[in-house]
């Protein structure tokens, strides 16, 4: 998953950021909440698009960090992992 960023309106393009990278799984299809907080700009889901597969969900705020939500939780609540840097 990369951030692009636009100063044509969508004439072209320029890459500012990789999110993720190096995955067994496509990450894709990222929404943008309307009215975003700075602290949650971005969510999407991984899996395999060809085969039945495990799927994880995913956040980041505006500068790109991000964090996967756990696969299993123990309990009510749960802290989201940091990926990445």
């Amino acid at each position: 998953m990369s951030t692009w960023a636009s100063e044509d309106r969508g004439r072209s393009w320029r890459k500012l950021r990789d999110l993720t990278h190096g995955s067994q799984y496509n990450h894709a299809y990222a929404r943008g909440p309307v009215g975003a907080h700075p602290d949650f700009w971005a969510f999407w889901a991984d899996g395999d698009p060809r085969a039945f597969s495990p799927s994880r969900l995913y956040f980041s705020n505006r500068d790109g960090d991000v964090w996967r939500l756990p696969y299993d939780m123990a309990g009510e609540f749960a802290e989201p992992e940091r990926v990445g840097e």
